[in-house]
């Protein structure tokens, strides 16, 4: 485990000491859990990402012509 030093608002220090003492947790473990469940989630590889997608139903955008829809057509606001 690694020590860092914050900067914190005053304000903030406070919202986050009062939360620490209702959930019955010093500061520094309140703050780790807090940022744990920020970015604590594992990273999605790229290509687990494009495996999802490709494995998704196809997207249906072609006319009956087999043409893809002009710009204009998608954005039109009529």
């Amino acid at each position: 485990m690694t020590n860092v030093t914050v900067s914190l608002d005053e304000g903030v220090l406070q919202r986050a000491q009062a939360d620490a003492a209702r959930e019955g947790k010093s500061l520094p473990e309140f703050l780790a859990e807090t940022i744990e469940r920020r970015v604590g989630r594992p990273v999605m590889s790229q290509r687990e990402a494009m495996k999802r997608f490709l494995a998704r139903p196809p997207l249906h955008v072609l006319d009956e012509n087999g043409k893809a829809p002009t710009r204009e057509q998608m954005y039109d606001d009529d």
